[in-house]
């Protein structure tokens, strides 16, 4: 064999030994010590390619990474040594299988960059498009399609995996309130000045909740059911004795729901109790169920009742030639009852209820000059307060005592109806000789329903719950 033939085999067999011994330590770098390591003013690029070679490193790098070092490390891993003078650099490296990527973290933060496409089934797309922003890195972008109600998100794919996450919990199906009021107004006699006299017993039974506002009960399931000694005050849900603790009947005042006739007085009623109430109300004369309105509105968002009229209110302005007002337009105004209602559901199932009730009307007119242009007064009162009730419970808004003129129209049968001679054949009567005016109590019951399914939201805005007797009272006085 000749001297060129040997050292070609020598170099052929150093090369078969050295490559796997080189690939195998690779695997290993981590458990590598290195004594020493010294380089002073030396490029990056040129201290990898060393360590590469000496080994057997797969280091591959960016064009954007260069720049002089100084490195001096003893008794420290391979591991260990490639973090410190990569990262200490402002550089960031990337293992992937063998091969060991170095770029700068702009350039890793494109290159690991995805595209997905979310589709939402119930949160608005636009909506979820601003909170999820804030979960996006400075290179990340949100777009919301609101033809599709979906949204797309380009971001490093840790962004992508937790916006993922996210989204179920943001997409759920909101809870539905279904609000359902009940405008009772009744008339009071001589004894009752400051509203309903609650003091006449009313039976109830099988009710196993806990006794509410406005009465208590001498016994668990079955009793007579009073009113609270002392009325909760205006804007709170007032502490109730234990069932059958409370005292006799004797000495009780008007007690719920009226302290005095101007203020809103609440109180709380489950089912039963409301039955009973209701059924109390029925054997009163003179009553007559006002309205009866359902709405069906999102968890915390606002729903607003209006029962009344409108009135046309002009705006008016001085006329500098003149000096005198003139009418610039006109303005709508709600007179009646307006309550507006807000639920939040709590996790363990109870509503709580921002209640902001106003009661207006119309107390005369007044004019802008005499003679002329006749605008209305109106008189209105309002309070704001949060209640907490469990589902299906009613709160009750009381306070709403007002006095109203009588005037009685007497006149004689064909005569009384003729055109202009009917005047001679007829008389008004204001008021009666025991009863000048007449008191009227008005009550308002709000009832919140949680509704989790859509079909059975929209039927029950539609249509009185079969599971909940309605309260058949007629529009008409109740004799």
């Amino acid at each position: 064999m000749s001297t060129r033939t040997k050292i070609y085999f020598f170099i052929l067999a150093a090369l078969l030994i050295t490559v796997p011994f080189k690939s195998a330590f690779a695997q290993e770098a981590d458990k590598q010590i290195i004594e020493s390591l010294e380089f002073r003013e030396v490029d990056i690029k040129d201290v990898l390619r060393q360590l590469s070679k000496q080994y057997g490193l797969n280091i591959v790098f960016s064009e954007k990474v260069s720049g002089l070092i100084t490195v001096q490390m003893n008794n420290l891993t391979l591991g260990e040594a490639l973090d410190s003078i990569i990262t200490v650099n402002g550089f960031v490296y990337n293992k992937r299988g063998a091969v060991i990527k170095v770029t700068t973290p702009e350039e890793a933060e494109k290159e690991g960059k995805q595209t997905k496409l979310f589709k939402l089934s119930n949160a608005d797309a636009s909506k979820l498009k601003d909170t999820l922003s804030k979960v996006l890195t400075s290179e990340g972008t949100i777009e919301a399609d609101n033809r599709s109600n979906s949204i797309v998100v380009s971001d490093s794919a840790a962004v992508i995996s937790k916006i993922a996450n996210l989204i179920p919990a943001l997409d759920e199906l909101t809870p539905q309130v279904l609000i359902e009021a009940k405008l009772i107004e009744t008339s009071l006699n001589n004894t009752e000045k400051l509203g309903i006299d609650w003091t006449t017993t009313m039976t109830a039974s099988g009710s196993k909740m806990p006794t509410t506002a406005p009465f208590k009960a001498n016994s668990a399931n079955r009793g007579d059911y009073y009113p609270t000694s002392t009325p909760s005050p205006s804007g709170t849900v007032g502490a109730f004795p234990a069932v059958g603790s409370g005292p006799p009947l004797a000495g009780f005042a008007n007690a719920f729901p009226y302290a005095v006739a101007t203020d809103f007085v609440l109180g709380t009623l489950d089912f039963s109790k409301l039955q009973v109430t209701l059924d109390f109300l029925k054997s009163r004369k003179r009553t007559k169920l006002v309205a009866n309105p359902r709405i069906l509105t999102v968890n915390n968002q606002k729903a607003t009742i209006n029962v009344g009229k409108v009135l046309s209110l002009p705006t008016y302005e001085r006329n500098d030639t003149t000096g005198k007002m003139q009418i610039t337009g006109w303005e709508k105004q709600n007179v009646g009852v307006s309550l507006e209602v807000t639920p939040q559901i709590s996790p363990d199932g109870h509503i709580k209820l921002k209640l902001k009730p106003e009661v207006s009307s119309l107390v005369g007119y007044a004019s802008v000059r005499e003679g002329v242009n006749e605008g209305p007064i109106t008189t209105s009162r309002t309070a704001e307060t949060e209640v907490q009730i469990r589902d299906g419970e009613t709160i009750v808004i009381g306070g709403l005592v007002k006095d109203e003129s009588l005037t009685t129209v007497k006149k004689i049968p064909i005569l009384g109806s003729i055109p202009i001679l009917g005047l001679l054949f007829t008389r008004k009567e204001i008021g009666t000789t025991e009863n000048p005016t007449e008191k009227t109590d008005l009550l308002i019951f709000v009832t919140a329903r949680i509704i989790k399914d859509r079909p059975v939201a929209t039927n029950l805005a539609e249509n009185v719950p079969v599971s909940k007797k309605p309260f058949k009272m007629r529009s008409r006085d109740i004799e």
